[in-house]
């Protein structure tokens, strides 16, 4: 009795111990995230990237639709100026909807940047330790890999640059969860709820996200379904994949139905057309600017520093030769070195963006691949640290190879966040001539205007440009919402609608895919053009005032000679418009959908709304009732398995 008693306190006493461990690798992640929020934070200010006027003109639509109690699916109400242009409906709505809830949360743009910045690295870090857990790594090497991983890639771009790769590289490994049960498990390889749910969370989230998911999902899938060979076996297979689609497409039809639906009816703009071959992987040396804020070399979005591609490559040959005692390694490791190959410069991409036009405009940056590659690269790396550690002197050679790796990737990304957050802004926005900024909402003009001027005029532009930047970054910490996307407007000419196009050229050979991107690419500043004119337009919007009202905008302007008006909104063939009492059937259009009406002297009135029909709004209700629903199923399911367990 004694020794049973003795063994039931040694084992209260390693309870706390091992719950003690477990949560060790938690508070790292959490610690560096943490880490990461306040070096921006000492700086005071927001990091104005590439995508944050647009991002947050997002959120603050669904921010004040909560806010207010005035729903609106498709139209935007609040952000975009007041436009009415379709926006989150195509760019994953209920993600939107949580970020304007965080808005509301904490009532700055500035509290926003550094508590999301905080929840997605916090997300990225834990499922890559999840993933790394499930391959089996120790929490050792899985926690300094995490950490790693949190610092290369596309990851710390959400904070630097509000890029929603950022979002696809944080969720990316729970990818690597669903695989391993595609490989390993025998009795249920597709667990068609989580495959449902991993595969809506990313189509509510960015929709290249979810196509990245099934590229990197699709080899597992297979080899499940060649590795059980009974017609049984396969028939499950493929009838829970196909419960998982069924429920993936329940979920997501809330986003999917009016992309598909708006995409039919009316003819919308492609998004920009980018140079693939920049936005392609590059080696970079690691180097330190006079500048102590400036970093060249770093391991983000299209930059691979020497050191990290020798230890990849070092992974690569290493499995290579030990290809017969670690084939799961081996495979992984290959697999995701084929990405980075993907996401490289190595290959033409300048020539396949013109064989293939459409990979400029919908993938845009090669580079992304490395949301797949890394995490791959991650476990092949934690697989061969688990081989070395089995051999007696192996701690010595893999924790200072992991540790010395994580701490200089750390030292590299707080350097390159340093850069940005003390600017308040980053390169790319400060010189892009479609960005207008401050209080004059002043354009930055193109390389061939600056020709133009005398250095001392060169040099008043770009001073007049940062001081515009700094009054755009004093915006975000007042509670009004509005006031920071007042003063930064960004045209953007994604799913606007076009109705005016210039004639197709007709060429047939090689020249041909060439041609083609350059054509729409030329129409996409167009329209780009278009909206600065017509809906952006600081003397257009002195004329004509827009205002927010219940399921609609309400548009009114004073006429003293009756003229037609140019209205600052944009119409699809679903938009209602009413003027002055009557409802326009037939109205001209501008090339973005912008009305030119009729007026009558003195005061006019205008009503825009959108016209959703039954069915459409039938689909995205019960899509949207179906998430609670799934809730409910997943609780059932794991109370269910608490119970089998327990009766054990």
């Amino acid at each position: 009795m004694k020794i049973i008693g003795r063994k039931m306190n040694q084992k209260k006493e390693n309870i706390p111990s091992k719950y003690h461990n477990a949560s060790l690798p938690y508070l790292a992640i959490i610690g560096l995230a943490a880490y990461f929020a306040y070096r921006q934070s000492r700086t005071g200010n927001v990091i104005i990237g590439s995508d944050t006027i647009f991002h947050y003109n997002r959120f603050f639509e669904t921010a004040q639709q909560i806010k207010h109690g005035n729903f609106s699916w498709l139209m935007s109400l609040y952000g975009y100026n007041h436009s009415g242009r379709v926006i989150n409906a195509f760019y994953g709505p209920l993600f939107a909807y949580l970020n304007g809830l965080l808005v509301l949360t904490v009532k700055t743009w500035y509290r926003y940047q550094i508590v999301s910045s905080f929840l997605v690295f916090s997300l990225g870090g834990t499922s890559m330790y999840w993933a790394l857990r499930k391959f089996k790594a120790r929490r050792s090497v899985s926690t300094l890999l995490a950490l790693l991983y949190m610092t290369i890639g596309w990851l710390p771009r959400w904070q630097i640059a509000t890029n929603f790769s950022g979002i696809s590289a944080a969720i990316m490994p729970f990818g690597l969860i669903v695989a391993y049960d595609l490989v390993f498990d025998r009795e249920k390889p597709v667990h068609w709820i989580k495959l449902a749910l991993l595969m809506s969370v990313a189509l509510e989230t960015h929709l290249l996200t979810a196509v990245m998911y099934i590229a990197f999902l699709l080899p597992a899938w297979i080899y499940a379904l060649v590795k059980h060979p009974e017609k049984s076996a396969k028939q499950k297979i493929l009838v829970e994949t196909a419960k998982a689609v069924g429920l993936a497409l329940l979920l997501t039809l809330n986003t999917l139905a009016p992309l598909f639906w708006l995409s039919k009816t009316n003819a919308l703009a492609a998004p920009a057309t980018m140079s693939m071959s920049n936005g392609a992987l590059k080696l970079s040396h690691t180097s330190v600017w006079p500048n102590p804020h400036g970093l060249l070399g770093s391991n983000l979005r299209t930059r691979l520093t020497y050191w990290l591609f020798y230890i990849f490559l070092a992974q690569a040959i290493y499995v290579l030769w030990k290809h017969k005692d670690n084939k799961l390694n081996t495979v992984i490791t290959l697999y995701g070195t084929f990405w980075l190959f993907l996401a490289s410069k190595l290959l033409p991409w300048g020539n396949i963006s013109n064989r293939l036009p459409f990979l400029a405009r919908f993938l845009q940056f090669p580079a992304r691949f490395t949301c797949i590659a890394y995490p791959l690269l991650m476990i092949g790396l934690a697989l061969s640290a688990e081989g070395f550690l089995k051999k007696a002197k192996g701690k010595w050679f893999v924790y200072p190879v992991l540790v010395a790796a994580t701490l200089v990737s750390i030292d590299s990304a707080v350097l390159y966040l340093n850069e940005a957050a003390w600017n308040g802004y980053i390169a790319g926005v400060k010189n892009n001539t479609n960005t207008q900024l401050g209080s004059k909402l002043s354009t930055y003009l193109s390389k061939k205007e600056r020709k133009k001027l005398s250095d001392q005029a060169r040099k008043k532009v770009k001073e007049e440009r940062v001081k515009a930047l700094k009054q755009a970054n004093a915006q975000t910490h007042t509670e009004d919402l509005s006031a920071f996307l007042t003063v930064t407007q960004k045209s953007v000419a994604d799913y606007l609608p076009i109705y005016k196009q210039d004639p197709k050229p007709v060429i047939n050979g090689w020249a041909e895919g060439y041609k083609k991107r350059e054509y729409v690419k030329k129409q996409t500043l167009k329209a780009e053009k278009a909206y600065r004119k017509s809906v952006l337009s600081q003397k257009l919007r002195k004329q004509v005032k827009v205002k927010t009202i219940k399921g609609g905008l309400k548009i009114t302007w004073k006429s003293k000679q009756g003229k037609a008006q140019r209205l600052p909104v944009v119409t699809y063939r679903q938009s209602n418009l009413v003027v002055n009492g009557k409802t326009l059937t037939s109205y001209q259009r501008n090339r973005i959908g912008a009305p030119k009406v009729a007026s009558k002297v003195g005061k006019n009135v205008a009503y825009l709304t959108f016209n959703e029909p039954v069915l459409m709004k039938l689909i995205i209700f019960l899509s949207l009732l179906a998430w609670p629903g799934l809730l409910v199923l997943l609780a059932f399911f794991l109370v269910k398995n608490k119970t089998e367990k327990a009766n054990k």
